[in-house]
């Protein structure tokens, strides 16, 4: 596959297919919150396959690993990291990516799960708060 230089993708067909995501080309989406990681799933047939040699037409040709690599693909699933950093994993076989991204879900749902009751929590702390101060107050005008 063409290497690209030090930057944040792997491969040329890997920073083409994430541009393909930039204008909404992501099949699904999935991320750990604002600014922790980003998941984009591509299913790949012949209209994504022409997009991606579309991209790569006006840039640097595929050569032929990268024409091997997405010619013998079902999906790829971009991770962006939280330092910019994307990771791709490419995907011969639909079940496999299917499962991959089924993982990705649970894993990204448990986080916002996570988050979720963080912020229960914290509401919880700030009404015992609140129901402290009242009580306080209460007790203070009760005072002669």
């Amino acid at each position: 596959m063409a290497r690209r230089g030090p930057g944040k993708f792997s491969t040329n067909l890997d920073a083409y297919a994430y541009e393909l995501t930039t204008d909404g080309g992501a099949d699904e989406e999935a991320s750990y919150g604002e600014g922790n990681g980003w998941y984009g799933l591509i299913w790949i047939n012949p209209s994504t396959r022409k997009s991606i040699q579309k991209i790569a037409a006006d840039d640097v040709a595929l050569d032929e690993d990268d024409d091997e690599v997405l010619n013998g693909s079902g999906a790829v699933i971009l991770f962006e990291r939280s330092d910019g950093i994307v990771e791709a994993d490419w995907f011969d076989d639909q079940d496999k990516a299917e499962k991959a991204w089924a993982a990705i879900l649970a894993d990204t749902e448990g986080e916002e799960d996570d988050e979720d009751n963080e912020d229960d929590e914290d509401d919880e702390d700030d009404e015992e708060e609140e129901g402290d101060d009242e009580e306080e107050e209460e007790e203070e005008e009760e005072k002669p």
